[in-house]
């Protein structure tokens, strides 16, 4: 309650009056009382709209905190784009060197193939050529097995026979037999070449499937390779698609900072103008409650009615006292009793100002000392306290007076009831509390 209090005081300093205020000693009550209206409503406007400035500065700045966060995930997710692009890039690249590799190793198998297939065929004419030989040879032999097989031993003896003289005999019979061994070579040849044909013929075969197998897989990894290539250049494609976006939106979150930033700057200058203002209120209002001062001095001196000394505290006191939920009467009745309105009145005890505060209560309170002869301190501590009193006393009048006049501590060791050296006390305050409620 009492911050609250000191701002409503030390806001009236936010605005600048409409023109000089010059006041004299004799100038009228209630031209003062006008004077301090207009300055506590000047106050009042002043005091909102340095309250909304500085709502304004609080939104500011959580906006630029806000999009200071999202300027570092944009930045994040430019950073993760652009790796994702690399990962990209290098899976690129390895999946290029894989193909390329894959087809080298496809053209070397390309070029063994070429080679076993000439080979082959080369080996084919061969085998033809040895096939057509064994075909001439056969024939001849089964010319001459046929000849003995038809007419048997004759036929063999007709070649034997056939011979003019002994040695052309035996030249014939070494010729057939000869002819025989030659035979059987020949077969087993024939049959060595033929079971050596077909072994080739099943190798050959074997390797034409493994080529054939070894092609087709050579074609799907291709395919598989040229697909995953394909993969990898859209997904580097979005990965760029993406890093222009994060870029776009870290780029449009700076730009919103910045402009943030600047509406900050702008509030904060508006803000200290609206401070050089209140300042410069604050002295005019110093202005008129030194005025008031010199008013309440002559009440002391006894050239104003007690009727004047309340029309001229009035104004200074309701909006303290209402903050205390104290009724402004009280308060002035109080002034009237303690200080006759002698701002810088202080006791034999030492108690000070309007309401004769000691400096160690008003420290209690959160008032410096010095700032005891400013009114409004005053003001501000002497009604803080008398409310701590009723508060202590639940709401007894009585007994908070003799509680203020004499402390807490005397009234409770009296057993809660008035000290009686206060006694004169209460009833003064009292009496000029029920006087001033009337007015």
């Amino acid at each position: 309650m009492r911050g609250k209090i000191a701002l409503a005081l030390t806001g009236a300093s936010l605005l600048v009056l409409a023109g000089p205020v010059v006041m004299t000693y004799g100038a009228s009550l209630q031209q003062l009382q006008q004077e301090e209206a207009q300055a506590q409503a000047q106050l009042a406007a002043e005091q909102s709209q340095y309250q909304q400035t500085q709502a304004a500065i609080d939104q500011a700045q959580q906006q630029i905190s806000s999009l200071n966060q999202k300027l570092a995930q944009d930045q994040a997710m430019v950073g993760s784009a652009n790796q994702q692009i690399a990962s990209t890039q290098a899976r690129m690249q390895q999946t290029q060197a894989l193909l390329s590799s894959t087809e080298a190793q496809l053209n070397a198998t390309q070029n063994e193939l070429n080679a076993t297939e000439a080979n082959y065929q080369k080996t084919e004419a061969l085998i033809q050529q040895t096939q057509a030989s064994l075909i001439q040879e056969s024939k001849l032999l089964n010319g001459q097995l046929q000849l003995i097989e038809e007419r048997g031993s004759i036929g063999y003896l007709d070649v034997l026979l056939g011979a003019h003289s002994f040695t052309d005999f035996v030249s014939r019979l070494s010729l057939l037999g000869q002819i025989a061994g030659q035979a059987a070579s020949e077969v087993n040849v024939i049959k060595q070449e033929e079971a050596q044909e077909a072994k080739e013929k099943a190798s050959l075969k074997a390797e034409a499937t493994l080529l054939s197998e070894t092609r087709a897989s050579l074609a799907a990894h291709q395919a598989l390779l040229q697909q995953e290539q394909n993969m990898l250049a859209q997904e580097e494609s979005q990965a760029i698609s993406l890093h222009n976006q994060a870029m776009s939106a870290a780029q449009n979150a700076a730009n919103t900072l910045a402009q943030q930033k600047q509406v900050e700057a702008t509030l904060k200058n508006q803000q200290a103008q609206i401070q050089q203002n209140m300042a410069q209120l604050g002295s005019k209002i110093n202005q008129i409650a030194s005025q008031i001062q010199a008013l309440l001095g002559q009440f002391s001196q006894g050239t104003l009615s007690r009727r004047e000394l309340y029309n001229a505290m009035l104004p200074l006191v309701t909006p303290i006292a209402e903050q205390d939920n104290l009724p402004p009467a009280l308060v002035i009745a109080v002034i009237t009793e303690e200080s006759g309105g002698n701002a810088h009145a202080v006791s034999s005890a030492g108690a000070i100002g309007l309401m004769q505060l000691e400096p160690g209560t008003a420290e209690v309170l959160g008032i410096s000392p010095s700032e005891l002869y400013n009114p409004q301190q005053n003001l501000i501590a002497g009604c803080l306290y008398l409310r701590d009193m009723l508060n202590m006393f639940g709401g007894n009048l009585s007994l908070a007076l003799s509680a203020y006049n004499a402390g807490p501590g005397a009234v409770q060791a009296y057993g809660d009831r008035v000290v009686p050296a206060t006694q004169g006390y209460v009833d003064n305050v009292e009496a000029l509390y029920a006087m001033y409620s009337q007015w």
